[in-house]
């Protein structure tokens, strides 16, 4: 038991001094998904809307700024008063965010 005590010590201390040895006053915390924010712009056809859950599923090219490239995917958008003028099969020309977890429509018309 004593012997146990001492190995969790001395692992501890040494944990103690490697974090020492990193720069002052520098923050080593996970970032927030949205520190890391990346805007993009597509175009595309829009193929289901869901006005309830307040997504739209885009039939897009290659979106610029995201390096993601031509697909049929659904969208979260922004605020849900964004759907109320679009359609099926309607044409559209977007702009979204991208916060290292999820992707939002930030602009579509």
């Amino acid at each position: 038991m004593k012997n146990a005590l001492l190995i969790v010590l001395f692992a501890a201390m040494g944990a103690g001094s490697a974090l020492a040895q990193r720069e002052p006053g520098a923050m080593y915390l996970a970032q927030a998904p949205s520190a890391n924010l990346k805007t993009g712009k597509g175009t595309g056809l829009i193929q289901q809307i869901d006005r309830d859950k307040g997504a739209v599923t885009i039939k897009h090219g290659p979106l610029q700024g995201l390096d993601m490239p031509a697909m049929t995917m659904s969208f979260p958008v922004k605020d849900k008063a964004m759907l109320l003028k679009l359609q099926p099969l309607q044409k559209v020309e977007f702009e979204l965010t991208y916060d290292g977890r999820n992707y939002t429509i930030t602009k579509i018309k």
